[in-house]
This record gives structure tokens, sequence and C-alpha cells, in this order.
């Protein structure tokens, strides 16, 4: 019951959502600003059709998410961890819904080319989100659709404990770059890019290395049987 009335939350939000981007569409012209530097400056345009485009995916995402939350091989367990699920989806949702008034926000003038507002709106909302995940991801069940899926992980309770509990600090830690470059993007440029992927590498090493640590745990367990 909670859950769907979350769902339906959700969705009169999504509703709503679209029908101000309605709203507001005639008033935009033909060509809209669609994406923009980390120094905050313009660099893509498309139709004002894709207003609407992206003011459709925030409903489109819950949909899936609730999709996929059911047909999840092992979608029993997202009872243990749902308070963190209903997290992801409420913070994902809100947070599609918000990006979406960019172009309108640039074209009435609430968002001054060559600031670096678009950048601590889009990239300090995802390190937020960043953060806030990486510490609830310990918290998060086996399962196929949600945290740091590894086969290896799958097939080990104990390893995906592990491997989600590294995952989380890496989520933080891009979490911390991220909103770095949210107020420092412009000046930064490349070198802070260079530090997210040095930290995405890291996670990544970090969950081998759980895998190699399990597979020479199997190992040893086998020849002290073996020699027993």
């Amino acid at each position: 019951m909670k859950k769907n009335k979350l769902f339906w939350i959700l969705t009169v939000v999504c509703v709503l959502n679209f029908a101000a981007h309605l709203y507001f569409y005639p008033s935009l012209p033909d060509i809209v600003p669609t994406h923009w530097g980390a120094g905050g400056q313009v660099n893509g345009w498309g139709p004002k059709s894709t207003v609407l485009i992206l003011a459709v995916l925030p409903f489109a995402m819950l949909i899936l998410f609730e999709v996929i939350r059911k047909i999840d091989p092992k979608h029993q367990n997202f009872e243990k961890f749902g308070k963190v699920w209903n997290l992801c989806v409420v913070l994902f949702t809100v947070m599609m819904a918000a990006f979406s008034w960019l172009s309108e926000l640039a074209v009435f003038g609430k968002l001054p080319d060559s600031s670096n507002l678009v950048s601590i709106l889009v990239c300090g909302g995802i390190g937020v989100l960043f953060i806030i995940l990486g510490n609830f991801m310990p918290q998060i069940k086996q399962n196929y659709t949600f945290g740091c899926r590894t086969p290896w992980a799958l097939n080990d309770e104990h390893n995906w404990q592990r491997t989600q509990r590294m995952g989380g600090y890496t989520f933080v830690v891009m979490g911390i770059v991220l909103l770095v470059l949210a107020f420092l993007g412009g000046l930064l440029g490349d070198i802070a890019t260079l530090i997210v992927l040095l930290a995405a590498v890291l996670g990544g090493s970090g969950d081998y290395l759980c895998t190699k640590e399990e597979e020479l745990d199997d190992v040893t367990n086998f020849l002290r049987e073996w020699r027993d």
C-alpha cells in the first residue's frame, strides 16, 4: 500500500511538471538551449520539442523503476531495503523533473550565459545524490537492478556486502568531486574530469580486489580441505 501510495504521489508530481511545461511551451522560441559547458556557456541547441521530451522523462523513468523492481529475479529482497530504494526513486524523479526546466530558465533569462549556475545545479545536485546513495549502499541486499552488481557479488552474499560497502565509499568520493566541479568546473576543466575518472577507477579497483580476495579465500579453503 505504501509503495503504491508513493508511486501515485510521484505520478502526480510528474503530471503537474509536464502540465507546467505545456503552459510555457507556446512562449518558447523554435530553438532552445539544451546543453551547457563547464563554464556555463550554452554549447548545444535543439528544437523546442526537446523540452517536452525532457518533461516526459521523469515519468518514463518512474514507470521503468516500478517495472524492473517487479521483474528482478531477486525482487523479494527489495522488501529488505525498501526505504533505500524509495529514497532513490524519489530523489531521481524529483531531480529529473527539476533538470527539465533548465531550457526554459535559460530562455526566460533566469540562467545568465557564462555563469556557473547550471554547473552548480547539475553537478551539485548529482554530487549530493551520490553522497546520499553512497551512505545507504551498504543497506542494499542482493538484486539485479540496484547497487554494484557483479557476477561474484550476486553469487555470494558476503562478497555482495563488501562490494556495496566499497561502492558506497566510491559514490561518496565521486559525489564530493562533483561538488567541487560544481563550483570550480570552469576553472578546473579537464583536470577535474580526470579526478572524476580516477575516482571511478579506484572504485572499480576496490571491487576487483574484493573479487580476487574472495577467489584466494576459495582456493585456500579448497587446499585445506584437500590436505585434511
